[in-house]
């Protein structure tokens, strides 16, 4: 093969690595939780605020707000939930999301191998009982180990000349927040895109000022998951979907607007770019489920005659 088939294949393959990595990582944990894992849900969703509280933090546990929002449509069309706790759990996801860009920006993806390595021993010579617990280590690690490898793939091109004109293409916010929008669709997972642009920004293959748009647009094309899950369950479950995609929508306008103030200020921070990207998705996301946890006490009862219309 050619050079340039090489590197596309060895791109294609870190992610896909991380693809597989993430998925298998989430139904690990998913499957050492249980059944446990969803009384807990239950029982810790009985204000809006523990409710988001509960997705931020299985989010951040699974790596994947796409699993944790489709996890909360198909219990609020198992009655396991309420239409409202399972709003507010995909409220918090979002924020849970974030530490992905954290960890990519504070170059935890080094650590990928150790992961790798202790979960792999860990599965197979580990006492039984906990091997599972072993295999989820090792999906973990193989996470940052494929994002570890995406970054050494990237580098190259960090001073190409093809870069300049891809660049200028996504300089303008539109086009770059449709085509987050749309790759995150594409790979069901906003944490690749969040990942890949952090990424991008540490090998100056694109700006911080583009990097906060892909963000924003990933955030609009991780709900394509739940519109999906949502399309084989009844009406509300479908409604519900819908009504996160209006509240990433809602977000994304609050981030191009009210929010972009702060967002400025951040950007002129005197700390390393990628961490400027980190922090600029964590606000983002925090002022957003804060507005939507303050607005939701007075708009439920509007949207609840919405969700239990049969039609």
């Amino acid at each position: 093969m050619t050079p340039l088939l090489t590197w596309i294949f060895s791109i294609i393959a870190a992610i896909m690595l991380f693809l597989h990595g993430l998925s298998s990582f989430s139904e690990e944990i998913s499957r050492i939780g249980g059944e446990r894992l969803r009384v807990r849900l239950h029982k810790l969703t009985h204000t809006d605020l523990y409710g988001a509280l509960t997705g931020a933090v299985s989010t951040a546990l699974v790596q994947s707000s796409s699993a944790v929002t489709s996890m909360a449509v198909g219990l609020a069309h198992n009655r396991a939930l309420t239409d409202r706790a399972a709003f507010a759990i995909m409220i918090g996801a979002n924020v849970g999301t974030t530490l992905t860009a954290w960890l990519v920006a504070m170059k935890i993806v080094g650590l990928g191998a150790v992961f790798v390595t202790l979960g792999g021993l860990w599965s197979l010579a580990g006492p039984r009982p906990w091997r599972p617990h072993g295999e989820a280590l090792f999906y973990f690690g193989l996470v940052f180990l494929a994002l570890d490898l995406i970054s050494q793939a990237l580098a190259p091109i960090a001073h190409s000349p093809i870069l300049t004109e891809w660049h200028e293409l996504l300089e303008s916010p539109l086009v770059a927040l449709l085509f987050a929008a749309l790759l995150t669709a594409l790979v069901q997972s906003s944490s690749v895109v969040t990942g890949l642009a952090v990424l991008s920004v540490q090998q100056s293959v694109i700006a911080p000022e583009v990097a906060i748009w892909l963000i924003a647009g990933a955030n609009i094309g991780t709900t394509s998951t739940a519109l999906l899950a949502g399309t084989a369950l009844d009406i509300t479950s479908r409604k519900l979907a819908l009504l996160n995609t209006c509240f990433n929508v809602l977000g994304v306008l609050l981030f191009a607007t009210l929010i972009q103030p702060i967002i400025g200020m951040i950007l002129t921070l005197n700390i390393v770019a990628d961490q400027k990207i980190a922090l600029v998705h964590t606000v983002f996301n925090l002022v957003t489920a804060i507005v939507a946890l303050i607005i939701l006490p007075h708009i439920w009862p509007v949207l609840t005659r919405w969700l239990n219309r049969k039609s």
